[in-house]
């Protein structure tokens, strides 16, 4: 994977990995299409597992490439907005929440203080992003709130999400006999679409705009 270092470089990265996914549901679709009767529900089960798969991964994978775009610029915490400093500060404030003793603790605080002279160590493997393996509408507010953006205009789609996405994929993957409408599927599989394409550019403009920075 080729270091994401420019507006140009990051530009790239959201563009071709949205494009491949989308064009592999496209063609999930049309196999579906044209498959025999008997053949559908098996597919279609498939093609929900592919639909979250793409919907955790470019959801996952955007927010990482905009971390490491903003890793690399060289800024100090004091230099970005609160909620990208807090992903940097983040590792040290997780030490202090578990620890027990006071001396740790003081330690966080005197970090703090002093935080916003310090370089900004963002971390970008695609662990620092946390979809819990279970990427509820309200996880990935949070994921958007993380990188300064807004999943609050995606509200309305959050039962398409939670309640028809999600719950069909859990289904399917613990065994149970889950069947869904080439119908319905396209509709889950376009609303899904509808709010990764707008990850792609709320990142790409907030990047443009230097939203990262502090204000």
């Amino acid at each position: 994977m080729a270091a994401i270092r420019t507006i140009d470089h990051l530009e790239s990265s959201l563009t071709e990995d949205l494009k491949w996914r989308t064009h592999e549901m496209q063609l999930w679709e049309q196999v579906a299409a044209s498959c025999r009767t008997h053949e559908v529900a098996g597919i279609l089960r498939g093609g929900l597992a592919l639909v979250y798969a793409h919907w955790e991964g470019y959801a996952k994978e955007g927010a990482r490439a905009y971390l490491e775009y903003i890793s690399r610029k060289g800024l100090k915490v004091g230099e970005l907005r609160s909620e990208i400093a807090a992903v940097s500060l983040r590792s040290k404030l997780g030490q202090g929440e578990a620890s027990k003793h006071s001396a740790s603790h003081t330690e966080i605080v005197d970090l703090l203080r002093g935080a916003d002279s310090l370089p900004a160590d963002l971390p970008y493997t695609s662990a620092t992003i946390r979809t819990r393996s279970n990427l509820k509408f309200d996880v990935f507010a949070d994921i958007m709130h993380s990188i300064g953006c807004d999943a609050s205009r995606h509200e309305i789609y959050q039962s398409t999400i939670d309640k028809r996405l999600l719950k069909y994929r859990n289904d399917i993957a613990h065994g149970r006999e889950e069947y869904v409408k080439l119908a319905d599927w396209i509709d889950i599989r376009d609303r899904v679409l509808l709010i990764l394409k707008d990850v792609r550019n709320q990142i790409s403009n907030a990047a443009a705009n230097e939203e990262y920075r502090r204000r």
